[in-house]
């Protein structure tokens, strides 16, 4: 059964770019690559959204880890030469998001960036947690309901704190204006910077307001929808119907999946290795503005 997610799903996307010059202050330094406080401040404040209840304090000092983490692979990435192509990438988010699905910016400078991880890993421990094609075989016969992918909507978002603000974008939208400038230029969301663009979406993936673009036909607009994260404006881009893939089509994944498994352990002494290797410089004065 699929649970149901927080709009931080759709969110997680943005969090993106730990790398050198991006213009914003660094909470910290990995041999030089700067971590910025802003990815670390949108990072605390989901999962903050997720669990309120949960000590802020904790959560930042997680977070931190995580993102000193991935930044010391990155850079190990760059030593080697990894280096993720456009229709390598391409072909990442169809296989998760649908057929013909690329993306917008974050979504793929994000994306990017994970398989970039992966890869590394993969490059270094790759001989030591190689899956045989029987088992990936044997797991996606014995797991087939876990592929079935049932109807999923695309959709562009806006949203906004105040409702006279959306009812306003709404009446524009009826005009002519277009969805996506207008997401792009009000929108509250992260993904404003794509046009307001979500990847596709099954009911129940997202919070209970998500379902009613299911209502909606190709290019209609919603009325304004409110839910506990402000006032939302959906136009919807597209229906992609529930499809049964064959072994072939989700391959990759089961792979991924798999090897995942067999690495976490081996990971762990590995980026200890790294991480031992890596000069780190903590920012605490930035730091505190957080806590």
């Amino acid at each position: 059964m699929r649970a149901r997610r927080t709009v931080g799903i759709a969110f997680a996307w943005l969090m993106i770019a730990c790398g050198p010059g991006d213009g914003d202050d660094a909470v910290a330094t990995v041999d030089g690559a700067s971590v910025p406080l802003k990815v670390l401040r949108a990072a605390v404040d989901e999962r903050l959204q997720e669990n309120p209840a949960a000590d802020r304090d904790e959560l930042i000092n997680e977070e931190l880890n995580l993102l000193v983490l991935d930044q010391i692979v990155l850079n190990r990435a760059a030593q080697v030469g990894i280096e993720v192509l456009d229709e390598e990438l391409d072909a990442r988010l169809r296989d998760v998001h649908g057929t013909d699905f690329t993306g917008g910016e974050v979504m793929r400078e994000r994306a990017r960036r994970e398989m970039t991880i992966e890869r590394t890993a993969l490059l270094e421990l790759g001989d030591r947690v190689r899956v045989p094609e029987a088992t990936m075989q044997l797991y996606f016969d014995e797991n087939r309901e876990r592929f079935s992918i049932p109807e999923r909507v695309e959709i562009r978002q806006i949203v906004v704190r105040k409702r006279e603000v959306a009812d306003g974008l709404r009446a524009r939208l009826g005009e002519g204006a277009d969805f996506a400038q207008l997401a792009a230029e009000h929108s509250l969301a992260p993904e404003a910077g794509d046009g307001g663009l979500l990847p596709p979406f099954a009911r129940g993936d997202m919070p209970e307001a998500f379902d009613l673009a299911f209502d909606l036909k190709p290019d209609q607009v919603s009325e304004v929808i409110e839910s506990p994260y402000g006032f939302h404006l959906f136009e919807l881009q597209k229906r992609l119907p529930a499809s049964e893939p064959e072994y072939a089509d989700v391959r990759e994944r089961i792979m991924l999946e798999l090897e995942r498994e067999r690495l976490e352990d081996l990971r762990r002494d590995w980026l200890r290795s790294l991480r031992r290797s890596a000069e780190i410089q903590v920012n605490e004065r930035l730091l505190e503005t957080l806590r």
